[in-house]
This record gives structure tokens, sequence and C-alpha cells, in this order.
């Protein structure tokens, strides 16, 4: 029985960080052990959406396209408190027509907090916390934009549920959501609202598959739109993610995922992929 119990717990930590952008999900890492996850993910768009969420077919020739990668380091200080740290590196290319482009690169925004179990159920499903400050890592030009982030400092509280699924929906399933709040210190914010929905189904000992579903609201006073979703205050997404990983040892598991947005407002119609590598040490 405990086995059993351990297996989607162990299987649904592993998968949580397929995104670079999502941080450690509602499970203790334990007391003075180390997770470690570099990942990859690679996004692009032509085409977008107005601000009335209506379709909008791109100009030939000018696009954007954004590589990132992530590292990301949790580390328990106790049973049930952890630190969170992840610092994400941007290169970006923003196609502006006739030939022309305009690249950025550099350090993006860290995030940086501490996770807090609030209940586990019987060690089956998880309910935690976390709160966590947004510091950018770069300089903001005079003008005021940068392609790298908004260029402020925010803060995010985000409330965690996860663990695994009813016997009677699937056997060794899993599940993950997440509510999450985020305000940048800014006088046009923006405030951000975000739900994150995982369902996790293992097909063999090794290996498995999920489905994320995120939903995404930013709210600010500035509804300028920008193909650099980094720089944007005022829009919104949906977001479904496919996701494979395999494990391939106790310390080191790989995962795939690809996503694309089917509706948005103010933002790009995009897709991408990420690679994400896990070690436990």
């Amino acid at each position: 029985m405990k086995t059993r119990r351990l297996f989607p717990f162990a299987l649904c930590l592993l998968m949580l960080f397929i995104s670079p952008y999502k941080t450690f999900a509602g499970f203790p890492i334990g007391k003075y052990r180390d997770i470690v996850v570099p990942s990859f993910s690679y996004y692009s768009q032509s085409d977008h959406y107005d601000i009335q969420g209506n379709y909008v077919k791109g100009t030939p020739g000018v696009n954007f396209t954004s590589y990132s990668a992530n590292l990301y380091f949790g580390y328990g200080l106790s049973r049930r408190l952890d630190l969170i740290v992840s610092v994400p590196y941007l290169y970006q290319v923003n196609n502006i027509g006739n030939g022309k482009s305009i690249i950025t690169q550099g350090a993006g925004d860290m995030v940086a907090g501490l996770s807090y179990n609030l209940v586990n159920f019987s060690y089956v499903r998880f309910l935690s916390v976390q709160v966590s400050g947004v510091v950018p890592l770069y300089t903001v030009p005079a003008n005021g934009n940068s392609a790298l982030g908004l260029g402020d400092n925010g803060a995010e509280i985000k409330l965690m549920y996860c663990g695994s699924l009813p016997d009677f929906i699937a056997d060794k399933g899993y599940f993950n959501t997440e509510v999450a709040y985020r305000r940048y210190f800014n006088f046009q914010g923006p405030d951000q609202f975000s739900f994150l929905a995982t369902v996790g189904i293992p097909v063999s000992w090794h290996n498995q598959v999920s489905l994320d579903v995120t939903v995404f609201r930013s709210f600010s006073s500035n509804t300028t739109f920008n193909f650099n979703y980094n720089a944007e205050r005022d829009y919104a997404f949906v977001k479904p993610q496919l996701n494979f990983g395999h494990q391939f040892s106790r310390r080191f598991s790989m995962f795939l995922g690809v996503y694309y947005v089917p509706y948005g407002i103010n933002t790009g119609l995009g897709y991408g992929g990420s690679m994400v590598a896990i070690f436990k040490l």
C-alpha cells in the first residue's frame, strides 16, 4: 500500500517541471534534499488576437521567436518548508519586416520564495502555499521598455493542490491544480491571475503522458499590444500542453512537451515546446 501511494507522488513531482516558468508544485521536497531542473523552451508566433479576442492574420515576414533556458533549484529546509529559486535566460528574435530583425538576449526575471505544505492527506494528496518575489536581472533602458521583461519587482502567492486520482477515474493517475495571483509594483501593474490544471497517466513504470491546461489573465491600464509576451501588460490566453516523460533512474528524468494557444486576448497566437531534465540530489 505504501509503494502504491508513493508512486503517483513521485510521478507528479517530476512531471510538474515541464514548463520552464512553472515553479515547484504542492509537494514537499524533503528535509535537506535538493532538486535541480535545467530546461529549454521554444516559442514562435506570427498571428495574434486583438483586444477583443478576434484573430488577426500576421504580416508576411513579421514574427517573433523566443529561445529560453531556465535553471530551477529547490531545497528542503524542513519536511514541509522549501526554498525555491528560478532563473531564466532569454534569446529573442523579433522580425519586423523587410528582412530586418531585432535580437535581444540576457537574464530575465528571477523568481525566489518559499513553499509550505499546509496539509497532506495520508500522503496521497497535498495542499501547499507558495509565496515568491520577482526580481528583474536586467537593466531597463531609459525609455522604460525592455524586451526581457517588465522591469519591475513583483510578488506572487500561489495555492496548490495535487496528488493521485481516484481509482475509478484512472488507476495510478495523478492531478495538479494551481491558483496564483501576481502583482508587479508599478502604477500600471499588472495584476495577474492564473489557473493551471494537470492530469497525468502513467503508460508504463518509466513512462507517462500528461495534459496541462493553463488559463491566464493579466490586467493593466497599459493595453499596448506587444508580440513579445514578456514585455506585455494587459493580455490573456488559454494554453493546452501535451507532455511525455521518461524516468532513466531514481535521480534523473527527462520530459518533452508541446503546446499551442487556441485563444487569447491582446496576445500572440503561438506554439512551442520544451525539454526538461530533472536531477534529484
